[in-house]
């Protein structure tokens, strides 16, 4: 299970916290944020707001959620080089036309779709039934490896997981779309299949999530937020079952104020609930 990163994601800060009704001098840990300059066939294409480390998976998961390649073998080559992320796709005539018009930044409040007009999305074909305690165990192991979700809650976190709960691979990045690309790229690199497998994500189902999930062709996603109308709607036409606000017992939901102990499990199953096993 992958997890490891050999570059550091955060540094710790001097600051000044209120607490108690008194400010006091204090030490926090807050994310690095590094810009991807992504290169394809030798034109810009995109400037990503990524946290270092995993940036070939990012790249191969985001060329291939945003309809830039089908499958790893459609990639010649891509070369990591500090800020600088150069890839080569075997079809050259497939990207020409577009880099122009779509050399934008990628922040980290969403994750804009620069080939989305090209993209098809096929129905998710799977058999996969999941226990509902496998999902509380999912996004249990999510929150307890997820190391800079708990030490900065500045990121968002994601995990790769089979029906049993097991983890295949977690990963955590400023924005939760970058996340998925990181997670599909480690998978697409790896020839790990998706659909035997479940996510779950700090992040809102969104239509630019549930896109990436979908042409991943992973099941189910669970989360622990919401969703939107745009997402489900995506998510029922591909056959996706989306899971928001799970919470198991005992979780710790942290906000501004105050970190609040959530008393009994729940979850809210809005498509594809035949695939959950709730007795």
């Amino acid at each position: 299970m992958n997890k490891e990163s050999s570059v550091a994601e955060s540094k710790v800060i001097a600051c000044r916290k209120l607490a108690g009704g008194r400010f006091s001098d204090t030490r926090v840990s807050v994310i690095i944020e590094k810009e991807l300059l992504i290169y394809v066939n030798g034109a810009q294409l995109v400037t990503a707001s990524v946290i270092p480390g995993m940036e070939r998976e990012f790249v191969t998961g985001y060329l291939f959620s945003q309809g830039f390649i089908n499958a790893l073998e459609d990639l010649a080559a891509i070369e990591i080089e500090d800020k600088i992320a150069k890839a080569t796709l075997k079809d050259a005539d497939k990207v020409s036309p577009h880099t122009e018009k779509t050399s934008y930044r990628i922040v980290s409040g969403g994750g804009r779709a620069a080939y989305s007009d090209e993209i098809t999305l096929s129905e998710i074909k799977s058999r996969i039934k999941i226990d509902k305690k496998a999902i509380f165990l999912a996004m249990n192991t999510l929150f307890e490896q997820a190391a800079m979700y708990r030490e900065t809650e500045g990121v968002h976190a994601a995990g790769l997981f089979t029906t049993g709960a097991e983890p295949v691979c977690i990963v955590e990045d400023i924005g939760r779309h970058n996340t998925l690309d990181k997670l599909i790229g480690y998978g697409l690199i790896n020839k790990i299949g998706f659909n035997d497998k479940i996510l779950a994500s700090t992040g809102r189902m969104a239509s630019e999530m549930v896109t990436k999930i979908c042409r991943a062709g992973i099941p189910v996603a669970a989360t622990k937020t919401a969703a939107t109308d745009k997402g489900l709607q995506i998510g029922r036409e591909c056959g996706l079952t989306i899971i928001g606000f799970v919470r198991d017992a005992a979780t710790k939901i942290n906000t501004d104020m105050e970190v609040r102990i959530v008393k009994e499990a729940g979850m809210k199953v809005y498509t594809g609930a035949e695939r959950v096993l709730c007795e």
